[in-house]
């Protein structure tokens, strides 16, 4: 996969994350009723996209390694 395709893919997810936690997102995730790890849905849905947003940045900070690596 090529260094402009991992930061297209990690602009997108983060666009996503901030639509997904913001207003017009939320109401998706706004329920309480399905517990999960003890958190309500709309916190475990906040948790979840924190979790996924550190693995695609730590492959982002890895690709860009790489990527300098190889200009060497």
């Amino acid at each position: 996969m090529g260094i402009r395709t991992v930061r297209w893919l990690t602009a997108v997810y983060m666009i996503a994350f901030l639509i997904a936690v913001t207003w017009p997102g939320f109401l998706l995730f706004n329920r309480v009723t399905p517990i999960i790890f003890g958190l309500p849905f709309n916190l475990f849905c906040i948790a979840l996209f924190i979790v996924f947003g550190m693995v695609v940045l730590s492959l982002l900070y890895h690709s860009e390694q790489s990527h300098d690596d190889e200009k060497r």
